[in-house]
């Protein structure tokens, strides 16, 4: 990875996560009031909901910062592992507004509750769920070009928005014609639920990663082909390791080279199967060891 590339992530990053919080800012405002006014359990759970986004792309924010750190002498591998950190705190905080989304839903069902200026609410949602769609584009086109665990979380996240959205304004509506509040608070509960569902897939990769879990079999195998279709003297691999840690890869394995005694010739294949090996997974640091054949 060069440096220019290193230079352009970070700055894209940067920025997004910048645009992340300014959205945030903006939707949690718009629909605390919205809500207040409306008095709609829905919209409230939704204002909680970007609460919780302004939290999380706060602390992805400044995760990123210490992550994006060069190594050091004691950070041999980076400071990749705080976005995993920040995964799994994000997840905490999304299970918690959901089961507190679940809990007030079901008081105002024995306790009674009332919805007010219907078409206000929709209006505020819909703005809402525009502004989201053309942010989750943004970061999924981002995150799937720096293959980055935080902005992969800001996508599910406001993905996430986007998809509850739609049940609000449909509760809304439901309500204006049936009169029922009821609506409402179920189209919340059921808000909750997909929130409890994008919390368990953050939680589990988050876990993956500073467990140290590596590539998929599917991605060790074909990197086996890679490397052994590289170059005719390369006639065997074995020792085959990997890791992921934040947006990065690690490699290291060993490869068997026959009828090749010059140092020099064996390191050149060595470096440009490297090189190979990057154009499949471009932030990969990889590490080789090449053997002679039978040794």
């Amino acid at each position: 990875m060069t440096k220019d590339t290193i230079d352009q992530y970070v700055k894209q990053t940067r920025e997004a996560l910048i645009l992340s919080i300014g959205v945030a800012i903006l939707l949690m405002t718009a629909k605390f009031c919205t809500g207040l006014v409306t008095h709609s359990m829905a919209i409230m759970a939704s204002a909680l909901d970007s609460t919780l986004d302004l939290m999380m792309s706060a602390l992805n924010f400044f995760a990123f910062k210490v992550a994006s750190k060069p190594p050091d002498a004691e950070h041999a591998y980076g400071h990749g592992k705080v976005e995993s950190l920040a995964g799994l705190f994000q997840s905490l905080f999304i299970g918690i507004s959901g089961s507190y989304v679940i809990v007030e839903a079901v008081r105002r069902l024995f306790a009674g509750s009332f919805v007010a200026e219907i078409p206000l609410g929709i209006g505020v949602i819909l703005f809402a769920a525009i502004v989201t769609a053309l942010l989750s584009w943004r970061l999924k086109h981002l995150s799937r070009h720096n293959k980055s665990l935080i902005l992969g979380t800001e996508k599910v996240h406001y993905s996430m928005d986007f998809v509850s959205y739609l049940g609000v304004i449909l509760a809304l509506v439901l309500v204006g014609r049936t009169g029922k509040v009821f609506w409402d608070l179920i189209v919340s509960i059921l808000v909750a639920a997909y929130i409890f569902k994008a919390a368990i897939g953050i939680f589990r990769r988050a876990v993956a990663e500073l467990l140290d879990r590596g590539l998929s079999n599917t991605d060790l195998n074909n990197l086996r082909m890679i490397i052994l279709r590289h170059h005719p003297a390369i006639v065997g691999a074995h020792s085959l390791r990997s890791r992921k840690v934040g947006n990065q890869v690690f490699l290291d394995f060993h490869i068997e080279i026959r009828g090749e005694d010059d140092f020099k010739k064996a390191h050149d294949m060595t470096e440009s199967l490297i090189a190979k090996i990057r154009e499949q997974h471009v932030n990969a640091d990889v590490t080789v060891h090449f053997d002679p054949e039978g040794e």
